[in-house]
């Protein structure tokens, strides 16, 4: 069926063009796994000798569910799509560290992003204890652009370039804030800002600021979805936190 398909575009092309048929060339390269969306590179293609050169069509190109697993453990690579418009960004979740205070982590309150810290409601600002149940979440992650293009680029040319990127859309701890990113931006707007060049990677470490209460330690996972809200495959990480 396909075939006979092809056979009638392309009498249709030499009635309206006068060409032979030698004179036409067609190429196509066919999607046949589920897949995400991704653009890539040109895939299909139709020129006609003699009548100019005819530009090339674009036709998107995804990534395959495959590369963007249900589930990751500890130490393993995975594919995250949520800040790439194209091509391949990748996260590992090196280890994950707990903690009942600053002092305790090595931090400094002003390193803070301050999102939920509150201080006498959650946090000693003497002490630098957490309190009520609170715990300070630790990751230890590498982020590698193979060759990804910025999704805020796209949205915001005139404001971020083809390589910078947003880390709060690789995903979260569930029930905790992003309160600390060792890497941290300098632009007050967009805390998570990095740049990464294809064919780069980074180690960085992420603070959340969790709510046990909400989530037990044994239960606290990094996501970058939800099944309810999340179009499209994401990916869930157990840390392996005890109590």
């Amino acid at each position: 069926m396909k075939n006979r398909l092809i056979i009638l575009t392309a009498a249709a092309m030499l009635l309206t063009t006068g060409c032979s048929l030698s004179d036409v060339e067609i190429s196509k390269q066919e999607i046949t796994e589920p897949t995400y969306r991704q653009p890539q590179k040109i895939t299909e293609e139709a020129s006609v000798s003699g009548s100019g050169d005819a530009e090339p069509t674009e036709e998107i190109l995804e990534i395959p569910y495959s590369e963007v697993p249900e589930t990751a453990e500890l130490g393993e690579r995975f594919c995250v799509i949520g800040p790439v418009n194209s091509g391949h960004f990748y996260l590992t979740l090196n280890r994950c560290e707990i903690f009942d205070s600053l002092n305790d982590a090595g931090l400094k309150r002003e390193e803070l992003a301050g999102n939920l810290i509150v201080p006498d409601l959650n946090y000693d600002p003497d002490t630098t204890k957490f309190l009520n149940n609170f715990k300070l979440i630790k990751i230890y992650m590498t982020v590698e652009n193979v060759d990804a293009v910025s999704i805020e680029h796209v949205y915001s040319p005139e404001e971020f370039g083809k390589y910078d990127f947003l880390l709060g859309r690789m995903g979260g701890v569930r029930y905790a804030s992003h309160e600390y990113l060792n890497l941290r931006s300098d632009d007050i707007y967009h805390y998570s800002r990095i740049h990464i060049e294809p064919g780069e990677k980074k180690d960085i470490i992420m603070g959340y600021l969790l709510d046990t209460r909400q989530a037990s330690l044994s239960e606290a996972v990094f996501s970058n979805g939800d099944a309810l809200l999340t179009e499209g495959p994401f990916t869930v990480v157990d840390l392996q936190l005890q109590e």
